[in-house]
């Protein structure tokens, strides 16, 4: 901020001279245009040289220009996914990778596969090359972003600095002491829940007719760390858990097509998971048990057994838990055990991604206890979901209150991009083979 926003009321005047110049909101438009260009140029431009013959487009259309131009669209595809996916929290370098990378392959494959498909000639060198750059380009470009672009929020009141959430990417500033020293930042963090003065909400507009955004913070904290707060909700915002019904038809038929597409390249999978756990222990192959699914429903869910048939024990696992099999610690920590699953999606009582079904007997104690645990209800228990990828497994009863502040957030926010990332950063999890009991 080159001026300071004013506290006191100012008199009436025209609205050039009361409102201060405060452009922060564009710098988020030209850093996405300036990284967009700067990726163009390393991507697609600079090895033009490389397999070139002659000037480009400087005769007729020919394969070194179809090559520029099949480039350019697979470049500016994977760009405008990979920004999409950045913008949701918790993103690091081997995140970003995890995928980028899947984007990057799937976007250019498609590509040189219509392009065989109508026979045209192109330069399968700088195809696949503007590939891997790309794939470094925008990793290294939402790490650099998220360790060196660090952003200034204002705070109103100032009571409420000591309940933002410490991130290195975020500068939390006193919004009187802003006002005072004249500072620029890109957005004013408000508590709405909090009372404040006239003068305040005074220079809140103020800001906000200027092009300063001005957030609640509750948004603020939930956008940066991927949960959504339960002290504060209220009824309010019930309605704002509540997916659009075009958005649950299409995910619907799209997990549909997906699970009906990838069923016949799993089933020889399915089926020698099912002998070696027949052979491992004397048992039945499946584990079959209760739980709780959308709206309250309760049905069976499917998994490869992992555990020796009738030890009895908690309904939940604990760690090193000796109940489980040689193999079924190798399917835990790989998620094979989960497979199953695939014909819960498809009878409608699962979906790829969602919140996790809790057994029966716990759901009982959850609600309960945990105010609002009821809500993780509305849509379908997922196979994977925003929950498991951030926090892992949970059992205990803070545990599961921060785990069900990442449902309600996924519940908030829930869209096709949102869903990918999930599945996407599933797979690196269970790479790392982390989380797993």
């Amino acid at each position: 901020m080159r001026r300071a926003i004013p506290v006191e009321p100012t008199p009436v005047g025209p609205l050039s001279e009361r409102t201060p110049a405060m452009p922060s909101a564009p710098q988020r438009f030209l850093e996405a245009w300036i990284d967009a260009s700067l990726g163009f140029v390393f991507c697609v431009v600079l090895p033009i040289p490389l397999y070139a013959t002659a000037g480009p487009f400087s005769k007729e259309f020919g394969a070194t220009e179809l090559t520029i131009v099949a480039t350019a669209v697979a470049y500016a595809i994977v760009w405008y996914c990979g920004r999409r996916l950045d913008a949701f929290p918790r993103a690091t370098l081997q995140g970003n990778m995890g995928y980028v990378a899947p984007i990057a392959v799937l976007t250019y494959a498609v590509v040189a596969a219509l392009l065989l498909l109508l026979r045209l000639d192109y330069s399968r060198f700088q195809l696949f090359g503007s590939g891997i750059l790309t794939v470094l380009w925008m990793a290294t470009a939402a790490q650099m972003r998220a360790r060196y672009l660090v952003r200034n929020y204002a705070v109103v009141p100032r009571a409420s600095i000591a309940m933002m959430p410490e991130l290195h990417a975020c500068r939390w500033l006193d919004f009187d002491e802003v006002q005072r020293q004249r500072m620029r930042v890109d957005a004013i963090v408000a508590d709405l829940s909090l009372e404040l003065t006239g003068a305040q909400l005074e220079a809140l507009a103020d800001a906000a007719i200027a092009g300063v955004p001005v957030l609640d913070r509750r948004y603020i904290v939930e956008s940066l760390t991927g949960r959504t707060p339960l002290g504060g909700l209220t009824p309010n915002e019930f309605g704002a858990l509540l997916p659009s019904r075009q958005y649950l038809v299409v995910r619907r038929l799209v997990e549909i097509v997906l699970t009906v597409a990838v069923l016949p390249l799993l089933l020889p999978i399915l089926a020698a998971i099912a002998g070696i756990v027949r052979f491992d222990s004397p048992g039945p192959v499946f584990f079959v048990q209760s739980r709780v699914g959308r709206r309250g429903r309760v049905f069976n869910m499917f998994k490869f057994r992992t555990m020796y048939h009738g030890v009895q024990g908690p309904s939940f696992t604990t760690t090193s838990d000796p109940r489980i099999t040689r193999v079924g610690h190798f399917l835990r920590r790989c998620r094979l055990d989960e497979l199953p699953q695939m014909f819960n999606i498809l009878r409608g009582e699962m979906s790829w991604v969602g919140p996790r079904p809790e057994a029966l007997s716990l759901e009982k104690g959850y609600v309960r206890d945990i105010q609002h645990f009821a809500l993780r209800g509305i849509v379908r228990p997922g196979l994977t979901g925003w929950a498991q990828i951030n926090q892992g497994y949970a059992h205990e009863a803070d545990a599961m209150r921060s785990k069900l502040e990442y449902d309600l957030y996924y519940l908030k926010h829930c869209s096709l991009w949102l869903d990918l990332v999930i599945v996407l950063r599933t797979f690196a999890v269970v790479f790392r083979g982390t989380g797993a009991r």
